[in-house]
């Protein structure tokens, strides 16, 4: 859909280019999930070790697994919205930002946003109850372990809102 707003204010030359990144980018971001997946379960492994936790990267990788479940979610509330708000929104060429302005500005994204913040918070509590039994943590550990590097992604995604 956004190559579609692109395409249309790109040369006639470019123009075929333009699904070969629309391609391109959907391969990109289907692998960049599984990236995310190792390197989330990486993260809490890694941070587990410093509470004594017990059990293999295995067994915290599956769980972590898990919490990904609220992302499909969040990808089809973020699907509807861009249908919705692309159709309306004019790109140009000359000011590229000016498109990524209006974007960010629509209520709509800013609350797809918002809701996408909230299915973080629905992972990070399917992660805490994963790590807890896959590295065999109390809750407390769990909590840390968990909350540390969600916090600070969240942290950042909060600031890159404002």
């Amino acid at each position: 859909m956004a190559v579609s707003a692109v395409t249309s204010s790109l040369p006639a030359e470019a123009a075929p280019f333009a699904g070969i990144g629309a391609v391109a980018g959907a391969i990109g971001g289907l692998l960049m999930q599984f990236i995310m997946w190792l390197l989330y379960a990486g993260v809490f492994y890694a941070i587990s070790i410093l509470f004594k936790g017990e059990g293999s990267f295995k067994r915290c990788l599956e769980f972590t697994g898990y919490g990904f479940i609220p992302t499909i979610i969040g990808a089809i509330i973020g699907l509807a919205v861009m249908m919705t708000v692309l159709p309306t929104i004019e790109f140009s060429l000359e000011d590229p930002q000016l498109f990524q302005q209006t974007l960010m500005q629509d209520p709509l994204i800013q609350a797809s946003t918002v809701i996408g913040i909230l299915l973080m918070l629905w992972s990070a509590n399917i992660w805490i109850f994963g790590v807890k039994h896959a590295r065999n943590l109390s809750t407390k550990d769990a909590l840390i372990t968990v909350g540390v590097p969600v916090g600070l992604y969240l942290i950042y995604s909060i600031s890159m809102m404002i």
